[in-house]
């Protein structure tokens, strides 16, 4: 079972859709956007996805993508 990337599509429209695009890419992840995931304070500050359950945020889409790769390093997902 691959990781699952959820993206508030609110947030994309605030700039991290070019994460979205770039995860989709990768074959060892399922990636899905919702309509809102819940986190409209998290939403409304920073760029972040949720990856497996887990809020991780960014302080741009760069940093966030990074953040991602870097949390399902840690997590032995990837």
């Amino acid at each position: 079972m691959f990781p699952i990337v959820e993206f508030c599509i609110s947030n994309l429209a605030s700039g991290t859709h070019p994460v979205l695009e770039a995860l989709e890419k990768d074959p060892g992840l399922e990636v899905v956007e919702y309509g809102c995931l819940g986190f409209c304070t998290t939403c409304a500050e920073n760029d972040y996805a949720l990856v497996d359950g887990e809020v991780i945020t960014g302080a741009d889409s760069d940093d966030l993508l990074a953040n991602i790769y870097a949390f399902l390093e840690e997590e032995g997902m990837i």
